[in-house]
């Protein structure tokens, strides 16, 4: 889910597996709150900064 290509997975998923984007999309925020400090002492493996780009774009909070 965390990575350069979640966006694309999310996609592919939705697609594939017939979920709602949206519901992906919020499933996607609650990871993104739930374990943007769970990875790494620091923010070299790129976690946290992956985990607020992703809630800044996140549609569930740009309404």
């Amino acid at each position: 889910m965390y990575g350069s290509h979640a966006e694309e997975l999310t996609r592919l998923f939705a697609r594939e597996l017939g979920y709602p984007p949206a519901t992906l999309t919020v499933y996607q925020a609650a990871y993104a709150l739930t374990t943007y400090d769970l990875f790494g002492l620091d923010d070299r493996d790129g976690h946290f900064r992956w985990c607020t780009e992703q809630l800044r774009r996140n549609a569930v909070f740009s309404a």
